[in-house]
C-alpha cells in the first residue's frame, strides 16, 4: 500500500515538473515554435514553454530583467529598421513573429505577412518605424503599453485634386501675363516645357527605382517615401501634359480626322 501511495506521489511531482517547467529544453532550443512530445504553452503565447524563460523573468536574455523601454526602442535605428523584415525584428526583440504581424495587422487594418519589410509597410501604409518598434517593446513588455492608431490606416493618401489645382492657376496666371505680354510667349512656354521636364524625371527616376526594389528584392534606405513622391511628381506631370495637348489641339484634331 506505501509503494503505491509513494509511486502515485513520484509520479504526481514528475509529471508536474514536467508541465511547469521552464527553460529546460533537453534539445537546446530558444524560442521554439515547433511542436514535439514534450511542447507546452501554459501562457498561449506560440512558444514552447521549455525553450523560454518563465513569464516573471521573459526579458531576461535581452537585458537581466532591469532593461528599460527606452533602452529596448533603441535596440535598432529607425533607419536601420526599414531594411528588415517583419520576422527580422520580432528576431531582434525576442518575441514571436506571428503575433508581432498580428499586432502590426490591428494597426495598420490590413493584411501583412512577415516576410515584408518595413519599407513596403512604410511607402504603402505610412508605418513609422518609431510605431514599429513601440508595437515590438510593448509585446516583449508583456503587452503593456500597445500602440492605438490615432487615425484610420491604409494606403497612401496623394493630392490629385491639390496638385492639379495648383497648377492650373498658376498656368492660367502665366497664360494671361504672356497675353499681357508682360511675359513674352517663349518664356511662358519655356517655363512650363522645363517644368515638364523636371516632373518626367522625377517620376522616371524613382519609377526606376522602385522596379529595382520590386524585382531584386533590395530596398534603398532613403529618407523619403519613394512611391509617394513618384506619384505625386507623375500627377504634376500629367497636368502639364494636358497643358501642352491644348497647345497643339490642331495637330492632335487633324491627326485623328480621316480623310474621305
Amino acid at each position: 500500500m506505501y509503494k503505491k501511495i509513494i509511486f502515485i506521489l513520484l509520479v504526481s511531482i514528475l509529471i508536474s515538473t514536467t508541465v511547469l517547467a521552464w527553460e529546460d529544453c533537453p534539445s537546446g532550443e530558444v524560442m521554439c515554435e515547433g511542436e514535439c512530445g514534450l511542447f507546452v504553452d501554459t501562457d498561449n503565447d506560440g512558444i514552447c514553454d521549455h525553450s523560454q524563460p518563465a513569464p516573471g523573468e521573459k526579458n531576461d536574455g535581452l537585458a537581466q530583467a532591469e532593461i528599460t523601454e527606452e533602452e529596448l526602442h533603441d535596440l535598432i535605428s529607425g533607419q536601420e529598421l526599414r531594411t528588415k523584415t517583419v520576422s527580422e525584428i520580432a528576431e531582434i526583440y525576442e518575441i514571436n513573429k506571428d503575433q508581432y504581424t498580428e499586432k502590426l495587422q490591428e494597426y495598420l487594418g490590413v493584411k501583412i505577412n512577415p516576410e515584408d519589410s518595413f519599407q513596403l509597410l512604410h511607402d504603402n501604409y505610412r508605418l513609422e518605424p518609431s510605431v514599429a518598434k513601440d508595437i515590438a517593446v510593448a509585446i516583449s513588455l508583456g503587452g503593456e503599453n500597445m500602440p492605438e492608431p490615432t487615425q484610420k490606416q491604409g494606403g497612401m493618401v496623394y493630392h490629385f485634386l491639390p496638385i492639379s489645382f495648383l497648377l492650373t492657376l498658376l498656368y492660367l496666371t502665366s497664360h494671361i501675363l504672356s497675353k499681357k505680354k508682360i511675359i513674352s510667349i517663349i518664356d511662358h512656354r519655356k517655363f512650363w516645357n522645363i517644368l515638364l521636364l523636371i516632373t518626367f524625371l522625377i517620376s522616371a527616376i524613382f519609377g526606376i527605382l522602385l522596379v529595382i526594389r520590386i524585382n531584386s528584392g533590395r530596398i534603398t534606405p532613403l529618407r523619403f517615401n519613394v512611391l509617394f513622391w513618384h506619384v505625386e511628381m507623375g500627377i504634376a506631370m500629367t497636368a502639364i501634359s494636358i497643358f501642352h495637348i491644348l497647345w497643339h489641339w490642331a495637330y492632335f484634331k487633324n491627326l485623328f480626322n480621316v480623310k474621305k
